[in-house]
């Protein structure tokens, strides 16, 4: 059971995975798409811009979680050797960069260059934010598995959600190059599904035998076989409707922005309640056993 607590953190990491992933995608498929469809490129651009909201939410959500929100400023002295510290620094990093991306492209002067830097302090601050975790003391979360789970989040989310807001932002028009790069990255999201569901057995085998604390966690994973199946379920399903709505767009039909959006909500769910179990199994050893 995740106490009270965590609830922001848990909203937090999400949050922000979407919209680093979203960030990611978006400038490749701009890279896939290029500078010639002009309708293609002010529906990147509207993706774009719905990164900063949502980065903005997750640093929100950040803040109840430490406590004092008025101390954040003192949470980031500690780069040498606090993770948290690095975290904050590269989530506002982003946040920063974005900005002055999102800045730059309002003024018709878009820095491909600086899209890219952003891309990689988005890549740092996920890498910050498992690193948390699997430095902890806890077997469920010491684990490669952390940041499997926090990458594949990450980038699954991300395509569904540049899917969804450059479909918002094609209101209805039709761009042949931009829904086959789309079709191009939903392949992308679904390893990126795939690929944490896959690795479940090895993880939860090593648990077995490393320990009090690693088989508790384990049994937690076992007694929610039915709860990782619905989570499997719906991820796997959200990423067959986005494959399905995009196929039938680059035939040339209308793509279907509902189903794009139920796509996103699917994998969305997935991913709540993969990220539920993540804090659910982080049992902590006991001393002395």
């Amino acid at each position: 059971m995740i106490f009270a607590e965590e609830w922001p953190l848990m909203t937090f990491t999400l949050l922000s995975q979407l919209a680093i992933g979203m960030f990611i995608v978006l400038m490749l498929v701009k890279a896939g798409v290029g500078n010639q469809d002009s309708q293609a490129s002010k529906a990147i651009r509207s993706g774009f811009t719905a990164v900063g909201p949502l980065t903005a939410l997750a640093l929100v959500f950040s803040l109840f979680h430490l406590g004092d929100p008025l101390g954040a400023p003192r949470s980031i002295l500690n780069l040498g050797s606090s993770w948290l510290s690095r975290e904050i620094m590269t989530a506002g990093g982003f946040f920063a960069l974005w900005l002055v991306f999102w800045w730059l492209s309002r003024k018709g002067k878009e820095s491909n260059a600086l899209g890219w830097v952003t891309v990689l302090m988005g890549l740092a601050a996920v890498f910050s934010m498992a690193s948390i975790y699997s430095s902890s003391i806890r077997p469920a979360w010491d684990n490669v598995n952390t940041y499997i789970a926090f990458y594949g989040a990450t980038l699954a989310m991300g395509v569904l959600g540049a899917a969804a807001v450059t479909a918002f932002g094609l209101k209805g028009q039709t761009s042949a190059g931009l829904i086959k790069t789309l079709r191009n990255m939903a392949y992308l999201g679904a390893a990126s599904v795939l690929l944490p569901l896959a690795y479940l057995p090895v993880f939860t085998s090593g648990l077995n035998g490393g320990g009090t604390a690693a088989e508790a966690s384990a049994q937690i994973l076992t007694d929610s076989m039915g709860v990782l199946a619905g989570r499997g379920v719906l991820s796997i399903a959200g990423v067959i409707l986005l494959v399905a709505a995009l196929n039938k767009g680059a035939k040339g039909k209308t793509l279907s922005t509902g189903t794009v959006y139920l796509a996103l909500a699917l994998v969305i769910a997935g991913e709540f309640i993969g990220r539920y179990l993540f804090y659910a199994m982080g049992v902590t050893p006991m001393i002395g056993t």
